[in-house]
């Protein structure tokens, strides 16, 4: 096997066979350890539970959508993109020959958010061993371990019968989630098994509940003994049980007497339970707001859509962000380039206001000398003033220092003199 043919099956989604692990397949319906709820939860079939769905959903494609940028300290303060970076296109355009920037990074934070780990090889060409792309690994094929250096090597399955391919520090990008050892993070999924389990039961019984339609059960009696049990039972469901059947009126004859049984749907409190799952999934495992996965009726209140951008980004997307950042930082620039390159993320689409507040702030600004026209404009997503004519700083003329009060009165000479 060649070293692309080598990429390509890291990149698959599984050991076995990939066509397992898409929808309808053996893992992505039922694999997983089974929760006391009765419910099989794996990171694979989890995101078939629509709030689990929505939650990484939601969170990857926010980090993915933000722009990263690549940038280069000055000497005297301040930072340039480095768009001279082959490592700047690679993170911000396309990664590898086959996926997107977008693509690459919302399938690599939504293995962060559900597995608590994102892999991807480097490919490294040459004696210099330059970055060239970069390729995802699904975290399910990937066993961290130490070898008998003490030196941090990755494990990947591959073929189903075929060893482990193991690759170098050096050669993977890693980002660990939340971690007990700082190297392997948490797997949420599987930290909130039981909840998620019990959601996912709740689901199930609904389906059952609303496709049997016989609601909640029934019991018939009749006084005799029926000559054929077997078949009044097959009409009845037959007849009446099913969604679309399920208000049809039932003819009983003779003594049989039908009884209803269970509790009511609404009475067992079936949609709240559901709805508090919902939030215990989507609030205290994701940290998002119960609005942003369809709670609407438990949205908090916030006096502007600015007030909530600013909680959800500094309170929810932050976290994960940095540790996105600092994972880029680590296995993509080299030791020397340390606190001269960085990866950062652009949040200033997700923080602006209104139009008029942002004018007004930017005015602000611009009067006291903090940015220039033409930083504003690019903050507007408007091209330069031509001829350079925006890039001077200005300051309001009337303002002086505090050391200057009054010197305009004081009448000169030694005594006033400092």
């Amino acid at each position: 096997m060649g070293f692309f043919s080598a990429i390509e099956k890291r990149m698959a989604l599984g050991p076995l066979d990939d066509a397992s692990y898409m929808p309808g397949g053996f893992f992505y319906g039922g694999a997983g350890q089974k929760t006391r709820s009765g419910a099989s939860v794996s990171e694979f079939n989890a995101m078939q539970l629509a709030v689990v769905w929505c939650c990484i959903k939601v969170l990857s494609e926010d980090s993915a959508s933000l722009p990263l940028h690549l940038f280069q300290r000055r000497k005297g303060g301040g930072k340039d993109k480095a768009w001279a970076d082959d490592r700047y296109y690679l993170m911000h355009d396309r990664p590898n020959p086959e996926m997107t920037a977008m693509s690459f990074r919302e399938a690599y934070a939504a293995h962060l958010l559900a597995w608590g780990n994102a892999y991807a090889e480097k490919e490294l060409r040459g004696s210099l061993r330059k970055l060239e792309a970069l390729w995802p690994i699904t975290p399910n094929r990937v066993t961290v371990k130490r070898n008998q250096k003490k030196q941090i090597v990755y494990q990947v399955t591959m073929d189903s019968g075929r060893p482990p391919e193991t690759l170098s520090k050096e050669q993977v990008l890693h980002t660990p989630g939340l971690s007990f050892n700082g190297l392997i993070g948490y797997s949420p999924i599987a930290a909130a098994r039981e909840a998620i389990g019990m959601g996912m039961s709740l689901e199930s019984f609904g389906g059952e509940y609303f496709g049997n339609g016989i609601h909640p059960s029934i019991v018939i009696s009749h006084a005799g003994q029926l000559k054929d049990p077997g078949a009044l039972r097959a009409a009845i469901n037959d007849l009446y049980a099913g969604l679309g059947k399920r208000h049809r009126a039932m003819l009983i004859e003779e003594a049989t007497k039908v009884e209803k049984l269970g509790i009511p749907n609404d009475e067992a409190q079936f949609l709240e339970t559901r709805k508090f799952q919902n939030v215990d999934i989507g609030t205290r495992i994701y940290r998002l707001h119960p609005h942003m996965y369809g709670e609407f009726d438990r949205a908090v209140g916030f006096n502007s859509a600015e007030q909530f951008a600013i909680d959800y980004a500094t309170k929810t997307l932050r976290a994960w962000l940095v540790r996105l950042e600092q994972s880029y930082n680590m296995a993509l620039l080299d030791r020397s380039e340390y606190g001269t390159l960085f990866f950062e993320h652009n949040l200033e689409g997700l923080l602006r206001g209104d139009i008029l507040t942002r004018y007004q702030a930017n005015a602000l600004a611009k009067r006291n000398g903090v940015i220039n026209a033409d930083e504003w404009r690019e903050k507007e997503n408007l091209n330069p003033i031509p001829d350079g004519l925006g890039q001077e700083y200005i300051v309001e003329k009337n303002m002086i220092g505090l050391g200057d009060l009054g010197a305009d009165v004081l009448p000169k000479g030694p005594a006033n003199e400092t």
